[in-house]
């Protein structure tokens, strides 16, 4: 089944928001009603934040995560504390649930629109969207901040990744090369997305190009790391040319 062609990029929040709450956690955070941003405690806007990047989370969950250096029954105390203070910045319910919590289905969250559009990428039938994101919550170094953070940025440089492999097919040459450099701007020294990059250059036949991108790559690893590309890397590159000093 052919892969549909799609808008050249995608960017979380972008478009008009269509339901009354909107969550921003991609390069700040951000809460707000109708388009008007509300204020919020940071302990709010922390538990606002865990749930919409988890999707849901337990009482437990929240209270150990948030609150680590309390004791079980002070952390849960404080969960309470700052449930109440969230119907004091809205009266309307962001957060629904009992033991479980989750947000409201009138809250929009750019985070979940980000991982769905780079889970569509990522399947063999989705379209190549060209996905841009922000850090999440820049700034914040709670321990699953950073955890997560790092599992947005895995989850788009694959996405950048495929959606370039995609785009090759299409022989969308520079779509490709696009989305293949915003790949290696995320992460300079990974392998897959230089490959990807040469890929590209040479499904347009650039060989100089190509050529030029590996030989890049190899400087860049060896400064920083003082290790060499793959060997199958360097044959994409350098096929039936005369090869280079290692």
């Amino acid at each position: 089944m052919p892969i549909p062609p799609s808008d050249v990029w995608f960017e979380p929040g972008r478009a008009a928001r269509t339901a009354p709450f909107g969550l921003t956690l991609l390069d700040c955070f951000r809460l707000e009603c109708q388009g008007r941003a509300l204020a919020a405690p940071q302990a709010v806007s922390r538990l606002l934040a865990f749930i919409g990047v988890r999707g849901r989370a337990s009482r437990a969950e929240l209270a150990g995560s948030l609150w680590p250096e309390a004791s079980e029954s002070k952390a849960h105390a404080c969960l309470r504390t700052t449930l109440w203070r969230l119907r004091q910045v809205c009266a309307d319910p962001v957060v629904i649930g009992s033991q479980v919590l989750t947000l409201a289905p009138e809250v929009e969250v750019d985070v979940v629109e980000f991982v769905g559009t780079a889970r569509r990428v990522l399947s063999p039938a989705g379209a190549p969207a060209l996905i841009t994101a922000g850090e999440l919550l820049p700034g914040w170094y709670d321990d699953w901040v950073l955890f997560e953070r790092e599992r947005l940025r895995q989850l788009q440089m694959h996405a950048l990744e495929a959606a370039a492999t995609k785009l090759i097919a299409m022989d969308r040459h520079a779509d490709a090369i696009e989305a293949a450099l915003a790949a290696v701007r995320l992460e300079p020294l990974r392998e897959s997305a230089n490959r990807v990059l040469i890929l590209a250059h040479l499904a347009e036949n650039n060989v100089v190009e190509a050529v030029r991108c590996f030989e890049g790559f190899r400087a860049s690893l060896l400064r920083e790391l003082g290790v060499a590309p793959t060997a199958g890397l360097r044959h994409l590159a350098l096929g039936g040319l005369v090869p280079t000093n290692p």
